[in-house]
């Protein structure tokens, strides 16, 4: 396994493998790999085993030198990133370069959960996007790249559209978003985990648990050109569906798919436009609101979804569901960190200690089930 050896998501599925008697995986921090490259291909060689690439997040020593290589591989323009202070937004597209040229340089012959292109196209938002849509599958439609505020105005402009969301291309877990809106008198509201501060004489951004509302034109521009400088994009505001049961909210979808197939899956629920749990978001109790017919939508979307990575086996895809037609909004290469979310009595890093003793469910390129 690669990624931070001391990050929840390896530890998971450490606890997983002890629950199976199965040994530790071997554990290659990022970090090594950036001094010492030759390292993956040691690790590798003579493995017979699964390969999983983790998160490199919840490192913050690794965030700074994958956006310093970023730096340097896009050309070293300008002064050298600065240290980020906790939770600070910037450099995304530096970061992005650098994680890419990381997960290129691995070996290519290995049994990997997910291989490393595919976890490169995921980890850029519009490009992944870009290849659902070719491959037939239904997302909120884009409004494409934007460089700022003035930018976003002349694609709604020439759009026609008034409500959109203003992603980071490379962002994750919700960082970066805003909810945009305006009416008809010119009034504009962007609502999101972005918190736009002034320090040391100049504007930051900050990525918050508690979600903001943004009511002044400045204010929101200033937020969308710091967004944009990194790497951002627009797409349609899709509604969301209202949650059947008396707490209210709207809802969307979180659902594991293993070789292809639907396992763990949630709903999402929010107050607000941001539906990420980690949010203070709540869970909801989606088999209880779905008929056999909708659920049989839900695993027929997802099983779509993953026909565009058939040789990526676990993938977390967010999606909406209403009246049984989909859209996918995102799929997440590192859609597993679920604590508590059990399918057929297993969660999601169980299931993959188990691909150690079941064969693969689905058809496409051999792989060798194994544990590490």
């Amino acid at each position: 396994m690669f990624g931070p050896s001391a990050s929840r998501r390896v530890q998971g599925l450490q606890l997983a493998l002890r629950e199976h008697g199965l040994p530790a995986a071997e554990v290659v921090d990022y970090q090594t790999l950036l001094s010492a490259p030759e390292r993956a291909a040691e690790a590798i060689g003579g493995h017979r085993g699964l390969v999983k690439l983790e998160s490199p997040g919840e490192a913050p020593a690794l965030h700074a030198a994958l956006i310093e290589r970023g730096w340097r591989r896009l050309g070293a323009a300008g002064p050298a990133p600065q240290p980020l202070e906790h939770g600070e937004l910037a450099h995304q597209h530096h970061w992005y370069a650098g994680f890419a040229a990381l997960l290129r340089s691995l070996p290519a012959a290995a049994a990997y959960l997910n291989p490393p292109d595919d976890i490169v196209c995921m980890s850029d938002k519009l490009a992944c996007q870009q290849r659902c849509i070719a491959a037939g599958i239904e997302v909120p439609p884009l409004l494409g790249p934007i460089d700022g505020y003035e930018h976003l105005r002349e694609r709604l402009r020439a759009s026609g559209c008034d409500q959109v969301f203003v992603k980071a291309r490379y962002g994750s877990s919700g960082a970066g978003v805003l909810a945009y809106r305006r009416n008809r008198a010119g009034r504009e509201v962007a609502y999101g985990s972005a918190e736009l501060v002034e320090s040391g004489g100049r504007l930051r951004v900050f990525n918050s648990l508690r979600p903001r509302r943004y009511t002044a034109t400045g204010d929101i521009a200033r937020l969308v050109d710091l967004l944009a400088a990194q790497g951002a994009y627009a797409e349609r505001w899709v509604a969301k569906p209202r949650a059947p049961d008396a707490h209210g909210g709207h809802y969307d979808l979180r659902v594991v798919a293993l070789d292809g197939q639907a396992r763990q899956r949630v709903a999402r629920v929010s107050r607000g436009p941001l539906t990420n749990l980690h949010l203070g978001n709540r869970r909801g109790a989606l088999e209880a609101w779905f008929d056999p017919a909708s659920m049989q939508a839900l695993e027929a979307a997802t099983e779509r979804a993953a026909g565009v990575f058939p040789r990526s086996r676990m993938i977390g895809f967010d999606l909406i569901l209403r009246d049984r037609r989909s859209w996918l909004l995102e799929p997440n290469a590192f859609g597993d960190l679920l604590p508590n979310l059990l399918w057929q009595g297993r969660d999601t890093y169980q299931d993959q200690a188990a691909l150690a003793s079941s064969p693969p469910a689905r058809s496409g390129p051999q792989r060798m089930p194994a544990h590490a």
